[in-house]
């Protein structure tokens, strides 16, 4: 699930952030002992060998897994709250990008949790170890958490000429209720008086770069979205 990053030049390259669909993900240095709650899937032999976030290359044998934001190479534990069976894998890869999964682990790792078959499963996720920030601050400091702080990260000015429509609605409370649930950064709502409705639209309109316009267009997540000036 290799992406293309925001910040390549950036010193650390565990927390290198991206930009998938249009949304601009930050990865962190997180707590060692942070537990959380949610449902895990996993990805197999179509990505066998392909390059990983890391710059690994995928391998669905390998105890391994995708997270959205955790830095790479944080040690997870994975229980399947159904059967209680655990795994600990590592974070090499950046994913999944539904919503709905907080986790996507190796094939490997999906069959040790029972989980290969039915594709899907409610787990616990807790952080067991974390990498090393490479900032020249924690490597002066020997506490055996990881920074969560991003204030001293250098940050890199991005245009963003393009203007994709991924939704219009005639309620406004609707088309911010979709924004919201979409989480969708570097977006307006728009009012545009709409003649022979004689409604008002409110208009949700993605400010992007080029990249992301292609990467929104090509998302079925909206399927109706189109380029707007």
């Amino acid at each position: 699930m290799a992406l293309a990053p925001i910040n390549a030049s950036s010193k650390d390259r565990n927390i290198i952030d991206y930009v998938d669909r249009g949304i601009h993900y930050y990865p962190r240095y997180v707590k060692k002992g942070l537990v959380k709650y949610g449902k895990a899937s996993w990805y197999g032999k179509p990505f066998h060998g392909r390059p990983t976030a890391s710059g690994e290359r995928y391998n669905m044998y390998s105890m391994t897994a995708a997270h959205r934001t955790y830095a790479l190479n944080t040690i997870v534990k994975v229980t399947n709250l159904k059967n209680k069976k655990s795994v600990k894998v590592r974070i090499n890869d950046r994913g999944p990008f539904y919503r709905s999964r907080d986790i996507d682990l190796s094939y490997a790792a999906a069959k040790r949790l029972g989980i290969h078959k039915k594709g899907v499963a409610k787990i616990k996720l807790e952080v067991i170890k974390c990498p090393k920030s490479k900032s020249k601050k924690d490597k002066s400091t020997k506490k055996t958490y990881c920074k969560t702080s991003v204030k001293n990260k250098k940050t890199t000015t991005i245009k963003r000429n393009e203007k994709i429509q991924v939704a219009s609605f005639f309620n406004k409370k609707l088309a911010q209720t979709f924004k919201e649930k979409h989480k969708l950064k570097n977006s307006i709502i728009v009012k545009k008086y709409i003649k022979e409705k004689k409604k008002t639209a409110y208009r949700v309109i993605i400010k992007c770069t080029p990249w992301e316009a292609k990467q929104i267009l090509k998302s079925k997540k909206f399927s109706n979205a189109y380029k707007t000036s």
